[in-house]
């Protein structure tokens, strides 16, 4: 039993000892540290000095309404629709208006002398008849009214007479002889009794030149009419009934 406790106190001296030791081992490595921290002071790094920051602006939208207005399933992305106008209806423009060579008032009612063009010989047109693209509507020794695409051209018949030809001009330039007998034109050969090409107002044609048929005279479906008039005597072919 005495050997027992000797053996144990051995062993805690042994261990105080060891421990003793140790730290004083750990003492000594820390007074190095602080002994060397003292020697090699630490440098001190000057600091930059502080920039003072702008203040952001405060928070509009208005410079993002460009954004919100984006449409994001158009391709130009674009929000102000463009509805295409559509393309200008083109302006119909009038021809000129017919010529008058003159205006007579007949048991029949009233005939004016009429051409197309310049170079056409007048020919006897009523109301309701057409000269060109124009109707006669009215008719009256001092005013001619037409109808054109549907409107209406009230003239007088001495604005109208300025430009038509002569007679020798329409001879001369080849135009057809609708008003006057054919036959009676000096030079006028004799031609086959027959309306001629023209077609004048309604189920009517001219009388060709030289066509010395009397009145009466029945062919190809019409009938020659000739009327006396102050410009002479009025030759064209009508529908025979």
């Amino acid at each position: 039993m005495k050997r027992k406790l000797i053996f144990l106190n051995l062993l805690l001296l042994a261990g105080t000892s060891f421990a003793a030791w140790k730290l004083r081992e750990q003492y000594l490595a820390d007074q190095g540290r602080t002994a060397h921290v003292h020697r090699n002071p630490v440098k001190v790094v000057p600091v930059a000095p502080a920039v003072a920051t702008l203040k952001p602006d405060p928070f509009t939208g208005l410079p993002y309404a460009e954004v919100a207005q984006k449409n994001l399933f158009s391709k130009d992305r674009n929000p102000n629709v463009v509805i295409e106008a559509p393309p200008p209806v083109p302006v119909k423009v009038m021809p000129p208006l017919p010529l008058v060579a003159g205006v007579m008032g007949l048991p029949s009612g009233m005939l004016a002398l009429m051409s197309e063009k310049p170079e056409i010989r007048p020919h006897g047109v009523r109301v309701n008849e057409m000269v060109g693209a124009f109707k006669v509507v009215a008719l009256t020794p001092q005013t001619v009214s037409f109808e054109w695409d549907g409107k209406r051209i009230d003239k007088k018949v001495e604005e109208l007479l300025a430009r038509a030809p002569t007679p020798a001009q329409a001879v001369s330039a080849g135009g057809p002889l609708n008003p006057v007998n054919a036959a009676e034109l000096p030079g006028a050969r004799p031609a086959e009794a027959k309306p001629g090409a023209v077609v004048i107002g309604n189920s009517m044609k001219n009388c060709t030149a030289g066509d010395n048929s009397p009145a009466g005279t029945v062919a190809d479906g019409y009938k020659k009419v000739v009327e006396a008039t102050p410009f002479g005597n009025a030759c064209r072919w009508i529908a025979n009934p």
